[in-house]
């Protein structure tokens, strides 16, 4: 404090040292205030700016790719595809007798009618004639054991042996029981495959009843039936001597199989003669039946329905006369010109389908294969007039009945026949007496009787030691019923 007065003192003594002292401390302020300025700016903007963001937490670290999945098989992939023609599971069983096992998707309700109620007629006289257990083999549906006996009685066929029936579904779950007395029937291209795969060809026959190729568009499916209507040594009962020429000459045949085959002609035992013709009551309304089945492409049920209509529009049948019956499967609610409301029929039992078919004047069956099919047989053989469409070889149906009509499938020619069919179905007499001298076989122990013996003979070859000769049965010429 002394010093300080003491300079103080002597600097207001001396004005010009003061002067310059205050000059100095004047300096030195302004210096430290320009620093603290400077500080205190740094300390705003360095509270002003964003803190840096937090580091991120380390990535959890990622799992190692999982492995691709295993490749499909080839043979899984075609076992998948070809499903339906896989071989059937067999385990070997002795037997103390012949055995005859008819193989077939199904016998329910809706497949009972024509192939399968065939196969069950000719598997029954061919099981009675060897003194063979019967046994029906299932594929897609289980069997009802019932449904035999439906088929039998409508045939006029007793069977005379044991039967069993069992389900071997395609996608496995069940085996076969199989003995060196066992002999097989298949019943279509992909259960005579599957059995091809299982057991000796020797023992199998198959029952062909259309041209199955027909089923399919030229691919692999197509090429698959053709190969196996082709395998030697399998034997083959061909529905009607049409389809057998059609599959063994010209263009279209499988090879070898004329020399391994037999035609037969269907039989119809429930449209027997009647001793009178049937006459309809004046002003009665006649009955056409149309076979429907817009779900089977060779029905050409679009082609028929375009048919009727414009027969319709042109008068030739007519609501007043005529009562149209749609008689097939899935058949759908439609309404003719005219107003002409026809009525849908399906799901009939084997005999309300024989008695339906009984009340029918007329009949309108489209079917664009080389064979005849069964409706336009039921109706003739009933007494119907019947038009059904030209196919190849399939030119002329006389020989079964004058009351079978044929026509081009284009409109006009189809509906020129249905001008010819309505004109026959009026014709009671005429009708009648066309029946009366039919060609149509209603018996089937007859008609089958040349079969049946081919059939028997092979299997008998097929059970015999194997230095015995296996050599071919030429074919005989079939009697009128085949």
């Amino acid at each position: 404090m002394k010093i300080g007065r003491t300079v103080g003192d002597t600097l207001v003594a001396t004005p010009v040292l003061g002067r310059l002292f205050a000059k100095g401390q004047m300096h030195f302020r302004r210096r430290r205030q320009r620093r603290k300025d400077r500080a205190l700016a740094r300390s705003s903007a360095h509270e002003a700016a964003p803190a840096p963001p937090a580091p991120a937490p380390p990535a959890p670290a990622e799992p190692p790719p999982a492995p691709p999945p295993p490749r499909q098989t080839v043979q899984a992939w075609l076992d998948e595809r070809r499903g339906l023609h896989r071989p059937l599971n067999i385990f070997s069983a002795p037997s103390d007798r012949p055995r005859l096992s008819i193989v077939t998707d199904s016998v329910g309700e809706s497949s009972l009618f024509g192939g399968v109620g065939t196969a069950l007629v000719l598997g029954t006289l061919v099981a009675n004639r060897m003194g063979a257990v019967l046994r029906l083999v299932t594929r897609t549906e289980r069997p009802d054991p019932g449904a035999l006996g439906t088929v039998l009685s409508a045939a006029g066929v007793e069977l005379l042996q044991p039967f069993e029936a069992v389900h071997v579904p395609w996608q496995g779950g069940r085996d076969l029981a199989v003995s060196e007395q066992d002999f097989f029937l298949s019943t279509s291209w992909w259960t005579t495959r599957g059995l091809l795969s299982s057991v000796r060809r020797d023992r199998l026959c198959y029952i062909l009843q259309e041209d199955e190729r027909m089923f399919y568009p030229f691919g692999d499916e197509r090429l698959r039936c053709q190969e196996t209507l082709a395998e030697p040594g399998v034997f083959v009962a061909i529905n009607t001597r049409l389809l057998h020429r059609h599959l063994t000459t010209g263009s279209h045949a499988i090879p070898g199989l004329a020399a391994r085959s037999v035609a037969f002609e269907p039989a119809f035992p429930g449209s027997k003669l009647p001793e009178t013709p049937r006459r309809h009551a004046a002003r009665s309304r006649r009955q056409l039946f149309f076979y429907a089945r817009p779900h089977h492409a060779r029905n050409l049920f679009a082609t028929g329905l375009d048919a009727v209509a414009t027969a319709i529009t042109r008068g030739i049948f007519t609501p007043r006369d005529w009562d149209i019956h749609l008689v097939g499967r899935d058949v759908p609610d439609l309404e003719f010109p005219c107003g002409m409301q026809p009525s849908g029929v399906e799901k009939l039992s084997w005999s309300d389908y024989n008695a339906f078919v009984r009340r029918m004047d007329a009949g309108f069956v489209l079917m664009d294969t080389p064979h005849p099919s069964y409706p336009p047989l039921d109706l003739a053989a009933a007494g119907a007039a019947v038009l059904t469409n030209r196919h190849g070889i399939k030119t002329d149906l006389s020989h079964y009945s004058a009351n079978i009509l044929l026509a081009d499938t284009d409109r006009e020619s189809l509906v020129a026949g249905l001008a010819e069919l309505a004109e026959r179905a009026r014709d009671d007499e005429g009708r009648a007496a066309a029946r009366a001298a039919d060609g149509i076989c209603r018996d089937w122990a007859k008609a089958m009787e040349e079969t049946v013996s081919r059939m028997v003979s092979h299997y008998e070859r097929a059970a015999e030691p194997a230095t015995t000769s296996a050599a071919t049965v030429a074919i005989r010429p079939l009697s009128r019923c085949g």
